[in-house]
């Protein structure tokens, strides 16, 4: 489909990042290792693709995590993200979102295909100018 752009794809499942330090718009990022990134075309959202760098270069944009279900992602992927089929804004109206794909993962819904089982988390960019930060003692989450 033409919501996705496989040149972005990425194999995780190998990588230990023990001890490696990364950042994305200043904020610290968390690599997904042990999981299989397939990338959604976002390349067409802005003017420019700044929002997506990797060197913390000014209008950079930070990674952040959302846990969901297959059925969702399908939706988001095509659709974005829709404040008005939200359950749950315990801190207030908005999409939630972790740097951490362990915290991200506790909120996926694993699905089977072909005997398989999977886990659905999705790996965003979050507009440093709307993001409001929950503190990780305030939210019990991490």
């Amino acid at each position: 489909p033409s919501s996705v752009d496989p040149r972005f794809d990425y194999d995780f499942t190998n990588i230990n990042d023990e001890n490696k330090k990364f950042t994305r718009g200043g904020r610290n990022y968390t690599r997904p290792c042990g999981w299989k990134r397939f990338a959604i075309k976002v390349s067409d959202k802005f003017d420019n693709m700044v929002w997506l760098g990797k060197t913390n270069a000014p209008g950079e944009w930070p990674v952040s995590y959302h846990g969901t279900g297959s059925n969702q992602a399908k939706t988001i992927a095509m659709d974005g993200y829709d404040l008005t089929k939200g359950k749950r804004f315990l801190f207030g109206h908005g999409v939630y979102s972790t740097p951490d794909i362990k915290v991200a993962e506790k909120y996926a819904v694993r699905f089977s295909c072909n005997n398989d089982q999977y886990l659905v988390v999705l790996q965003n960019r979050v507009n440093p100018t709307t993001l409001i930060n929950i503190p990780a003692d305030k939210s019990g989450k991490g």
